[in-house]
């Protein structure tokens, strides 16, 4: 029998909406090709219309990392298709074929078999080859045999790269809208993000970072904006409107980087005014444009602006490294950015007057620990921070240079504030640390403060752990404190009252509270031995659906139904659900799509 993960099928429920659970059910018998390949399950699944959809899914452990299929769903969870292949794995695992990894595959093969194969592969799918090129071209090059392995040289920079890269970023950006039909046969169009395109390009500008070859990032760099500036011209001019106005991380990383390699660069003043206004043109044509406000401030300063000297030679200001209190917004980023390229020289005292100048004051703390002085960064974290965020920060970084009691006693610190915002991951994190460095008494204050605070399972289980044999008197306080919360949707409370296997407590919470999301895992849970409550659970979610005549959610509600009826099968009241299909059956006869399926559901 092949090894695939042992996945329930509460847990494989768990991971789609109820429409594409019930409908991957309906789907089993159309997945073939089924393969298990070094932890990766791929099929195919038969859609409508005699398509076939790909479905790879990623396995770390008994854990899916990660699930696609090439139908276009997106509406949140496994589509049906992932559904199907994962049911099919688990009913049918003789169906699946156990292949070896490509990397074995491949093992043994001369460079000449492996163009050969290359070669062929793009005679059968001519798609291929500007992919296959732009991989050939942003790969390392194997280093000369006579340096050591970390030593890969990067590519040289070409113009065929260069015009495959450009091509390759217009033609994303054009495909960043598409139609196509959604899961129900019914024509739709589907958006992405247009900065995806971008990043190939953003890969090989960070590399040639990397290593030290700025005049060749300055290359790429001109060569993906103009590419982008000619991808954003071809724009219809309602996605133009629709995307100017999103979020583009891209478009930031792409000004980010221009910033640095302007900042890295050996320029002259001239050469640097002519980069500025290069830039302040393109940011007035691209989408994404006013992030490229950095990087013309950064060519436009360089390191010689006078502030910026000043600053980073100890003259600190309430205006830190600017002319006047009209700070851009970006200036943080900027910042940050300077501080990375003064860390590299080397040029600590100018980095630390410079994030103080500039007011990044967790940078300046964790330098001072990096430089050994962190008694220094130590006192100045507790006479200056208050969030718990930042002091666990400062902590976790004291940890990291082995500097144990240190990181504790600052984390005590930070617990004995007054602000709330994250207190409850510095407790969580303080209690773990003084377990694992031979602090039980301080690790089970921790615990329960931990809960007191986020009342999670896992937190549940750690004081646990920390209570030892005095878990009794333990146990007794925390289920005192969940049942006396009154602040709780329903959900984290439910989660402990099962682990605990209390059902009558469970069930009360969920009957409480407003809101609650994980009906599946109590009705697994307790359908033994409260089979009425959950039956009436199922059937509730079914009505809903019936009643409200929602035709297109029909299959979920015989879904529902059907787990019902088990349950209540199981609990040996047969005659119960004889009679309430029947009324079903009356009281729904004219839904012409909603009969067969409850007709189907008979004993």
């Amino acid at each position: 029998m092949i090894p695939t993960p042992d996945l329930t099928e509460g847990q494989i429920r768990g991971r789609a909406s109820e429409k594409s659970w019930a409908r991957g059910r309906d789907y089993v018998d159309l997945v073939s090709d089924l393969v298990w390949r070094d932890g990766e399950l791929s099929a195919r699944v038969e859609g409508s219309g005699w398509a076939f959809y790909r479905v790879v899914i990623a396995f770390v452990g008994n854990e899916i990392a990660s699930a696609h299929c090439s139908c276009p769903y997106d509406w949140g969870g496994d589509c049906k298709h992932i559904v199907a292949t994962l049911l099919a794995a688990r009913q049918q695992p003789a169906r699946v074929a156990q292949r070896p990894a490509l990397a074995a595959l491949l093992a043994g093969h001369s460079a000449e078999a492996l163009a050969a194969i290359l070669t062929d592969l793009t005679a059968r799918h001519p798609h291929l080859i500007e992919e296959i090129e732009a991989l050939a071209a942003l790969s390392p090059r194997s280093a000369p045999p006579q340096s050591a392995p970390d030593d890969a040289v990067l590519s040289a920079i070409s113009e065929s790269e260069l015009s495959l890269l450009q091509r390759q970023i217009r033609a994303d950006m054009r495909s960043s809208v598409f139609t196509g039909y959604d899961s129900w046969g019914d024509e739709a169009w589907y958006e992405s993000d247009p900065g995806e395109a971008l990043e190939p390009a953003l890969a090989r500008i960070r590399a040639l970072l990397e290593a030290d070859e700025i005049a060749d990032a300055l290359i790429v760099l001109r060569a993906a904006t103009e590419a982008w500036e000619a991808g954003t011209l071809r724009l219809d001019e309602y996605l133009l409107d629709h995307f100017s106005e999103l979020d583009l991380p891209a478009a930031d990383a792409l000004a980010d980087l221009w910033a640095e390699a302007l900042l890295r660069a050996e320029l002259d003043e001239n050469e640097r005014q002519e980069w500025a206004a290069y830039l302040d043109d393109k940011a007035d044509s691209i989408l994404g444009g006013d992030s490229f406000q950095l990087a013309v401030t950064a060519a436009k300063q360089g390191w010689d602006y006078p502030p910026l000297v000043g600053a980073m030679g100890g003259d600190i200001t309430a205006l830190g490294a600017w002319e006047d209190d009209d700070v851009p917004h970006y200036a943080e980023a900027l910042a940050r950015i300077r501080l990375e390229i003064l860390a590299a020289r080397g040029d600590y005292e100018a980095y630390l007057n410079l994030a103080q100048a500039e007011g990044q004051f967790i940078d300046y703390l964790k330098m001072l620990v990096q430089l050994g002085r962190r008694e220094e960064a130590l006192a100045e974290a507790r006479a200056y921070l208050v969030e718990p965020a930042e002091i666990l920060d400062i902590a976790q970084t004291l940890l990291a240079a082995d500097a144990v009691d240190d990181a504790i006693s600052l984390a005590q610190h930070g617990m004995s504030g007054e602000s709330p915002r994250g207190k409850a991951a510095l407790a969580t994190w303080l209690r773990d640390v003084a377990g694992d460095h031979g602090q039980p008494g301080l690790a089970l204050v921790m615990a329960q403060q931990s809960l007191a605070l986020r009342k999670t399972l896992a937190n549940y289980q750690a004081l646990q752990r920390a209570a030892g044999d005095d878990w009794p008197a333990y146990k007794k306080i925390a289920l005192q404190m969940l049942a006396s919360d009154e602040s709780l949707y329903g959900d984290e409370k439910v989660t402990i009252y099962l682990y605990e296997q209390m059902h009558d407590e469970a069930i009360a919470a969920v009957d409480k509270a407003k809101w609650f999301h994980d009906d599946n895992a109590v009705i697994d849970a307790v359908r033994q031995s409260h089979p009425q409550w959950a039956f009436d659970r199922c059937r509730r979610h079914a009505e809903q659906i019936m009643d409200a005549g929602k035709a297109q959610d029909y299959e979920v509600a015989a879904e529902w139904l059907r787990r019902g009826r088990d349950i209540l099968v199981e609990a040996g009241d047969a005659a119960q659900w004889r009679s309430y299909l029947d009324r079903l059956l009356d009281r729904h006869q004219r839904k012409y799509k909603l009969r067969p399926m409850l007709e189907k559901l008979r004993l």
